[in-house]
């Protein structure tokens, strides 16, 4: 059992992880430099963990403002084990009850944006190092708490540490749930590219917007209406919303009539989850006499991609016996006189061949009169449950919780360990407790941070000695 007992430096626990939550660490792509490639947040974050690391004795090191590490254990060793946690976070959006950068405990929960993901999990990960490091206790491999600054928007984070530094031997994401998650679903990121307006009508959609990241179902959407019969159809889509009682705003603006509506947010992987704001606002424009290619945009939101989280309509739906159902989260919306793009976040099953999903996709695309912008996809993770250190892990977790024989897990979510040739997302949500990340108000409880800590503590412990 424990070597460590972590819950001893909660002060100073907190104390970190307040600093680290302070800091505003979302992505600003209008500001990337060299030596800041995703922004001065995600670099703020980066450097403010690494100042930990150094004050603490560890080794650490910075890799171009991609990502860090802090390192533990016999400096000559020839293999690691990695730790891989991110300080980036998604965007604080809708009415937090708290400043969502400043850490806020009540009652036992931690308040703020990233206390679950992930920079509550990764500061879980340092202490659990530290605790290590104090115990004496003895390792033959080295452990390395790897940073990175870019998982919420694509990972180039992962794939520059990949291109600067050796492959470890195993390795584990404090970044999902307990008891341990061996499989997590492939990704396609799709756009859709929507034509520029051509024509003239009554009313027009000078501007949708709707979303600021892939991988969150939107809370928010507006549309701002123009035209000589602006004020009418404007009335009309009021009239629609108000009855189905969805959240509206109306302001007058230079460009017309804008419509504000709300809607609940949701992590990507899990869309049916939230209330996509896009959808209701789609829905009570359907009506209004627009031009073919606003009425084609109007229709692919309404008709095609609304509450389709299976994917059914765009002819990908899929289901397999490890990992469940394909998902579909619609996730950034823009358009205007010079067109646009819908994103589509699709979780694939692990037995989905990711090629034939994208011929599929592109081909229905095209038969609405629309075409697919960009493109990316990152391939399934798939793990043997018998593998020596998913085993490590699975008997480190049961016994600290008192269990024998739990079941692991599979996730749509996607976690770091997609980057490494052998590694599972390990916690930090205990369960049946929610996972809140990418929602408003998101939270964890202190406690079950400091006690995953202790069990990423032990797991250091036994993977230390891994064997080859």
């Amino acid at each position: 059992m424990s070597q460590v007992n972590v819950k001893s430096n909660k002060d100073a626990f907190l104390e970190d992880l307040s600093a680290l939550i302070s800091i505003p660490s979302t992505k600003d792509a209008s500001q990337a430099k060299e030596g800041a490639p995703f922004g001065p947040g995600p670099l703020a974050a980066l450097e403010k963990i690494l100042e930990m690391g150094d004050r603490d004795g560890f080794r650490t090191k910075m890799l171009q403002g991609y990502a860090g590490y802090i390192e533990y254990g016999p400096e000559d060793a020839e293999d690691y084990i990695a730790v891989l946690g991110h300080v980036d976070v998604v965007p604080a959006t809708g009415k937090w009850a708290h400043d969502p950068f400043t850490a806020h405990v009540e009652n036992g929960t931690l308040y703020a944006r990233g206390a679950i993901d992930d920079k509550g999990p990764t500061m879980a990960a340092y202490y659990a190092l530290k605790a290590l490091k104090e115990s004496g206790a003895p390792i033959k491999n080295r452990i390395r708490l790897v940073i990175g600054t870019d998982e919420e928007s694509g990972c180039a984070c992962m794939q520059k540490y990949n291109e600067l530094e050796p492959m470890s031997l195993f390795g584990f994401a404090p970044d999902a749930e307990f008891p341990l998650i061996f499989a997590e679903k492939g990704q396609i990121r799709a756009w859709i590219k929507l034509p520029q307006t051509v024509g003239d009508a009554p009313v027009h959609i000078s501007s949708f917007y709707s979303g600021e990241r892939i991988n969150m179902v939107p809370d928010h959407a507006y549309a701002i209406l123009a035209g000589t019969e602006a004020e009418k159809w404007s009335a009309h889509a009021q009239a629609e919303l108000k009855a189905k009682k969805v959240p509206l705003t109306v302001e007058n603006t230079e460009q017309g009539i804008k419509l504000t509506v709300k809607g609940q947010s949701a992590h990507g992987s899990e869309p049916a989850g939230g209330v996509n704001a896009a959808f209701l606002l789609a829905a009570a424009l359907k009506e209004l006499p627009l031009i073919p290619t606003e009425q084609a945009f109007i229709d692919l939101l309404a008709d095609t991609l609304t509450n389709d989280f299976g994917g059914e309509r765009l002819g990908i739906k899929y289901h397999d016996d490890v990992s469940g159902e394909l998902t579909v989260n619609v996730g950034v919306i823009r358009f205007g006189e010079a067109g646009g793009t819908v994103s589509l976040d699709i979780r694939c099953p692990i037995k989905a061949s990711l090629d034939e999903l994208t011929k599929t996709l592109t081909a229905s695309v095209e038969k609405l009169g629309l075409s697919i912008g960009e493109l990316g996809t990152s391939k399934p993770l798939y793990m043997d449950p018998k593998h020596p250190a998913v085993q490590i892990l699975k008997n480190v977790y049961e016994k600290h919780m008192g269990l024998k024989n739990v079941e692991l897990l599979t996730s749509g979510g996607g976690t770091y360990a997609q980057y490494l040739d052998a590694g599972v997302a390990f916690g930090a949500c205990m369960p049946g407790y929610p996972y809140t990340g990418h929602q408003v108000d998101e939270h964890v409880k202190v406690d079950d941070l400091l006690l995953a800590s202790e069990i990423y503590a032990d797991a250091m412990a036994e993977l230390g000695n891994l064997e080859k």
